[in-house]
C-alpha cells in the first residue's frame, strides 16, 4: 500500500508568497519511525514535511494527486489542530477515496471529539502508534476486521467505538533505527544558538519522564504518566550515531529527549562509550537541574556535550512550587554554574504570565534570568495545554482570564492564552516579555561573554547569525501582537 505522512505547518503558504529558507526545524523523528516500520514490511512510504516544504493549498492537492497514496496520516498538536482539520477536508474533497488517519497528542486526548467534528477523518490512532498503524495498514490491505487492531477509534454505523487499549512497548530497542532516507537533511538548518558544527541532526533516546509532576507539562497527565519512563540501551544509541555518521556525515546531534539527564547512570555510561570508542561528535541536550552534578558535567563535556537547555521557568520560588517543578532557585544557580565550570554552554527557558504571578513577580523572573549569565534566554508565555493541571487551573477562573478554550491556534507559547488577574491587560504582559528579550540580549555583559567565548571563525559566524535571527524573530512577533 502507498502511504503518505504529512507533517503539518502552522499555516499554508499563500499564493504568490515567496518561499523562504526555514530555520530551527529538525527532521520529525517520530514520523520517521512510523515510516520505517511500514517501509520494513514492504509498503511504499513518503513523508511530506510542510514545515520545510512550504506548499499552498493547491500545491498540496497536486502533490497528493501525483503521488496517489491510498493512506494519509497526520499528527495533531493543539497548535496545529485547526489546520490539520482543514488539510483533511481539503484532501477528502479532492480525493474522496483516501483513507485518512489522525494521531498525535491532540487527537489522542480527544479521539471521539475529533471524529465527531470532522467526518473527513476515518480513524484515530491513539497514543504510541507504531504498531497500531502497521496493523491498521495490514488489516485494510487484507480486508480484515479492524476491531482487532488495538489502539484505534473508528466509526461503526452511527457510533464511534474504541478497539481497546494497546500496551506500550517497554523495550525501545525493539524498534528499528528511524531511517532518514525520507528527508533531504540539507533542508534542516538549526537556529544559530542550537548548533556548533554542521551537518547536524537530532535523535531521541527515551520516552516519558521519571518526575512527571510539573503541572504545565503533558508528561504529567495521567494519559502519559501511566506509560512510564523507557530508554534505549547505550549500545543502541551508539549504533544510531554510527549510522548517522556513516550515511550522512553527521558531526553534531541534538538530543530531543524531554529530559536527557534523567537516569544519571545511563548518561554516564553513554558518555563513557563515546569516549572509549573515540567517536568524533559534539552534542546538546535538554535537562532538569535536579540531575546536574559537577563531575557528571565534566564527563559530559569530555564526551562532546557543549550545550544544555534547562527548563528554569521562574525566578520565584512560590511559582516554582505552584508548578510542582521540584527545584529551588539555588539548585538552578548551581546547575548553571556547574555546567559553565565544565565548559558547557547553557540555554534557559522561562515562563511569564503564570497563575499567581503579579507584574512584580514577572519582573523578578526577568531579573533572575539576567543574574545567571546564561548563554541564551527564552521567555515564553503561559500556555496551558489540554489535559494538564495548569489547564484546569487557568480555566477555573480563580487565577485570571483564560481565552484559549477553543482557540488552539494560540497554543504556540508566543500568544496570550491566559492573563493573570494582577495584570491590567494583555499588552502589559507582552511588553514584559519584550522587555525581557531586550534586557537579556542588549547588554554589554552578555556580548562581552560572547566575545570571550569565540574560539574560531565558525563561532563568530554562528553568533552573528544568531543575532540576525533574534532580530528577525522579535520584529515578527511585534508585528503579530501589535
Amino acid at each position: 500500500m502507498k502511504v503518505l505522512f504529512i507533517v503539518p505547518p502552522f499555516g499554508f503558504r499563500k499564493e504568490g508568497e515567496k518561499i523562504k529558507q526555514k530555520k530551527g526545524f529538525m527532521p520529525p523523528i517520530g514520523v520517521a519511525l512510523l515510516a520505517t516500520l511500514l517501509d520494513g514490511v514492504g509498503h511504499e512510504v513518503r513523508i511530506l514535511d510542510m514545515q520545510i516544504d512550504q506548499l499552498t493549498e493547491h500545491e498540496l492537492i497536486d502533490y497528493v494527486k501525483e503521488y496517489n497514496p491510498s493512506f494519509v496520516c497526520l499528527a495533531m498538536l493543539d497548535a496545529t489542530a485547526t489546520l490539520v482539520h482543514k488539510i483533511f477536508h481539503v484532501l477528502k474533497s479532492s480525493l474522496p477515496s483516501l483513507i485518512t488517519v489522525a494521531g498525535g497528542v491532540h487527537a489522542s486526548m480527544y479521539p471521539k471529539k475529533v471524529l465527531e467534528e470532522n467526518k473527513d477523518i476515518d480513524y484515530i490512532a491513539v497514543g504510541e502508534a507504531e504498531y497500531t498503524l502497521r496493523d491498521l495498514v495490514h488489516a485494510l490491505e487484507e480486508k480484515e476486521d479492524l476491531k482487532n487492531v488495538k489502539g484505534l477509534y473508528l466509526r461503526e454505523n452511527s457510533e464511534i467505538i474504541s478497539t481497546g487499549y494497546r500496551p506500550v512497548v517497554q523495550d525501545l530497542d525493539e524498534f528499528p533505527i528511524p531511517l532518514r532516507k525520507f528527508f533531504n537533511l540539507n533542508k534542516y538548518i538549526p537556529t544559530p544558538n542550537q548548533y556548533k558544527r554542521m551537518p547536524a541532526t537530532n535523535m531521541v533516546t527515551a520516552r516519558g519522564c521519571t518526575y512527571s509532576l510539573c503541572t504545565f507539562c503533558f508528561e504529567s497527565t495521567d494519559y502519559v504518566r501511566e506509560k512510564g519512563y523507557r530508554r534505549v540501551s547505550v549500545q543502541r544509541a551508539i549504533e544510531e550515531i554510527q549510522y548517522l555518521q556513516k550515511e550522512y556525515g553527521i558531526r553534531e546531534i541534538v538530543f530531543w529527549d524531554d529530559e536527557f539527564l534523567m537516569g544519571g547512570d545511563w548518561v554516564e555510561a553513554f558518555c563513557d562509550a563515546l569516549i572509549a570508542q573515540k567517536i568524533d561528535l559534539v552534542w546538546s541536550c535538554y535537562g532538569k537541574v535536579n540531575f546536574v552534578k559537577p563531575e557528571r558535567m565534566k564527563k559530559m563535556r569530555k564526551a562532546g556535550c557543549w550545550n544544555i537547555f534547562f527548563g528554569l521557568e521562574s525566578g520565584n520560588q512560590e511559582l516554582l512550587n505552584f508548578m510542582k517543578k521540584g527545584q529551588t532557585l539555588d539548585m538552578m544557580k548551581n546547575a548553571v554554574k556547574w555546567a559553565h565550570d565544565a565548559g558547557i554552554e547553557v540555554r534557559g527557558s522561562f515562563i511569564l504570565g503564570l497563575p499567581l504571578e503579579t507584574p512584580e513577580m514577572g519582573q523578578k523572573t526577568v531579573d533572575f534570568a539576567l543574574s545567571l549569565d546564561l548563554d541564551y534566554g527564552q521567555f515564553n508565555l503561559t500556555t496551558p495545554f489540554t489535559g494538564t493541571e495548569m489547564y484546569e487551573a487557568c480555566r477555573s477562573g480563580k487565577y485570571g482570564t483564560f481565552n484559549g478554550e477553543e482557540d488552539f491556534d494560540k497554543y504556540t507559547t508566543a500568544s496570550v492564552v491566559f492573563l493573570p488577574k494582577d495584570y491590567q491587560s494583555e499588552k502589559q504582559l507582552l511588553e514584559l516579555r519584550d522587555q525581557a528579550y531586550r534586557k537579556f540580549y542588549i547588554r554589554p555583559k552578555y556580548w562581552w561573554l560572547k566575545v570571550r567565548s569565540i574560539n574560531s571563525s565558525e563561532d563568530f559566524l554562528r553568533y552573528w547569525r544568531g543575532l540576525v535571527f533574534l532580530l528577525e524573530v522579535r520584529l515578527l512577533r511585534r508585528g503579530e501582537n501589535y
